[in-house]
């Protein structure tokens, strides 16, 4: 957990610092640097950091539809949706973190009340293509 925590608190004070957030949830294994994972929730996004065994791995999704794991999404694929950049890019967790930062208000509108149901169709529908690209048609 100390690991993520730093991480966190190192990429993501702008999150901490806003009062609209708040931790709603944390797990880890004990170790120190590896599987640990920390929920923040505010009243438009949720955000997951996890450490997956020293890999760090950031997720979103509309708050009041958090409690369904089809409705977090990889901040990649939210990345290739808003800006169409293509999620095989190598991207440093560090730099996620500032485009996250300088994205946060778009992130934000995806999940309004408005346009929240059909961004999650858009982003679920693009995660389908992403897979049917990357590992081909479903099995019947």
């Amino acid at each position: 957990m100390k690991t993520l925590l730093e991480y966190f608190l190192r990429n993501f004070d702008f999150l901490y610092s806003d009062p609209r957030y708040r931790i709603t949830d944390s797990r880890t294994s004990g170790a120190q640097t590896i599987d640990a994972a920390l929920t923040l929730s505010g009243p438009v996004v949720s955000w997951s950091f996890a450490n997956n065994r020293g890999q760090i791995n950031l997720g979103v999704a509309p708050t009041r539809l958090a409690q369904s794991h089809e409705h977090w999404f990889r901040i990649q694929l939210v990345r290739q949706y808003l800006d169409h950049y293509d999620e095989t890019n190598a991207v440093r967790p560090e730099e996620t973190a500032a485009w996250i930062r300088d994205n946060r208000g778009r992130i934000e509108d995806l999940f309004c009340d408005a346009s929240t149901a059909d961004s999650c169709k858009a982003l679920i529908t693009l995660e389908k293509a992403l897979a049917i690209k990357y590992f081909g048609p479903p099995k019947p």
